[in-house]
């Protein structure tokens, strides 16, 4: 049974709509201190180099966009000035440079993700002269995943060939919703035709895997809108799904206040755009529901992945392929490595100085402590597979689950109660209720949640 045809009432709703993290990271992003200085960042490169028969996997930050979506909160550049993306590409292959060097033994990369901003800002000459840097000092490995977001109405055929001829086999293409008169309200134009043409010819050029992501509560959108871009989306057929939340956050984000906030939906409309995505996307089209956000077609291998409870969730998404670091370069980029995380200066002045003076670019981090690494698990094994074997955890501490988490364990009652969790002998299971409010569970093992909600930085969970 799918996730939409599960009992969903109002009262339900209201319980647990609340502020929330999303659970990219654990500790979550808000959290990390910049006390976690240069020092600490060459350490952890340092435990993360000792692991030599480990790959990692690769983040490239290309912020640059011609224009701002007002719906968005990732951190992007506006500017077409070539001169600007040249000296950014320049410090970027130094960052390149001064991180590989910490890294000798680990070399090799099984996966290897283009994000931003709009990364085909670039031309075809900038794309080829990046990915060559990286491959002179990485060795990328013959199966590795190699992704990248594109933004339709500025991806070329020739950008697309390019790419192709480099290795990339999976694009993900931000959709977000096909309505004209949502995209005229988050500014955003991308037109039903420019979406097509780039799935039609990353499947002639051979792409693997073609990812949509849609965002659903965004102003304007009605059940009719939503059910407009879901036709033409089963119609397209990608391979995967990823479908998120819209997080209406203007105090840190001052350019969604543009937006009119009247036109947003409800929290009960925003659930039901969610629940009929999921029903025809499972019962019409045959997508295997991954997670409680993506979305696959059941040979993908994301989906295969489910079954075998071999999923995995990075600052990216879910993913297939483990590993143990993962380094991000560029601007606002993040690292996972040697148990702890680091994410570089998000003001392009800031970067640039770092980068300039000879210095890493990290503003802040957190290393992991013992405690962090056990809720560090829990979360993720929640997040990626909706249950959690207790065993994993009191391993670790040779204690029973719910001695580890008393306070969790006590508050999971409730959830149970409302047939959201179920508490066997040995695991933690969601239920397909409990997946619309994972988020909601998740924060019961959270020991930073309290302090980091009175600065009022997350959105609402539902």
């Amino acid at each position: 049974m799918s996730s939409s045809q599960v009992e969903l009432s109002p009262e339900l709703v209201a319980k647990y709509d609340c502020s929330g993290p999303r659970y990219t990271s654990y500790p979550t992003a808000p959290v990390w201190s910049e006390d976690f200085d240069e020092n600490a960042w060459h350490h952890a490169l340092a435990v993360a180099n000792e692991k030599e028969d480990e790959p990692i996997a690769i983040y490239v930050h290309l912020p640059f966009c011609n224009k701002r979506c007002l719906f968005c909160a990732c951190n992007v550049v506006i500017s077409q000035r070539d001169d600007v993306l040249q000296n950014y590409l320049q410090r970027l292959r130094k960052e390149i440079d001064y991180v590989s060097t910490r890294l000798p033994n680990r070399r090799k990369v099984s996966g290897i993700h283009w994000g931003g901003g709009t990364p085909t800002h670039l031309s075809c000459q900038d794309i080829r002269k990046l990915w060559s840097h990286i491959c002179s000092h990485f060795e990328v490995l013959e199966d590795a995943e190699i992704s990248i977001e594109v933004h339709p109405p500025v991806t070329t055929d020739e950008q697309l060939e390019t790419l192709a001829n480099l290795g990339f086999r999976r694009l993900s293409l931000g959709v977000q919703d096909l309505d004209p008169g949502v995209q005229e309200l988050i500014n955003r134009h991308q037109s039903l035709e420019q979406t097509e043409h780039v799935l039609l010819q990353a499947r002639r050029l051979g792409f693997e895997s073609v990812n949509f992501d849609l965002i659903y509560g965004l102003p304007g959108q009605t059940m009719a809108t939503w059910s407009y871009t879901l036709d033409e989306v089963i119609r397209l057929k990608p391979n995967r799904l990823a479908i998120y939340s819209y997080a209406h956050v203007p105090w840190l984000h001052p350019h969604q206040g543009r937006m009119p906030a009247e036109k947003l939906p409800a929290p009960e409309l925003k659930i039901e755009l969610l629940r009929l995505a999921a029903k025809r996307l499972s019962e019409e089209a045959g997508y295997v529901e991954i997670g409680f956000d993506h979305f696959a077609l059941p040979d993908d291998e994301m989906a295969l992945a489910v079954d075998q409870h071999r999923l995995y969730r990075n600052f990216m998404g879910y993913t297939v392929k483990p590993a143990s670091d993962y380094v991000g370069f560029g601007m606002t980029a993040i690292s996972e490595v040697g148990n702890a995380f680091a994410q570089n200066h998000g003001k392009l002045n800031r970067w640039n100085q770092a980068i300039d003076g000879g210095h890493c670019a990290v503003a802040k981090g957190h290393a992991l402590d013992y405690e962090d690494q056990m809720r560090k698990i829990v979360i993720e094994r929640l997040m990626c597979n909706q249950r959690l074997t207790y065993s994993e955890v009191e391993a670790m501490a040779e204690k029973p689950f719910p001695e580890l988490f008393p306070q969790a364990w006590n508050a999971l009652q409730d959830f149970e109660k409302d047939k959201l969790v179920v508490r066997g002998e040995r695991e933690l299971v969601v239920t397909n209720l409990g997946r619309h409010f994972l988020r909601n569970i998740c924060m019961l093992f959270d020991r930073y949640l309290d302090e980091q909600l009175k600065e009022g930085r997350y959105s609402r969970t539902v």
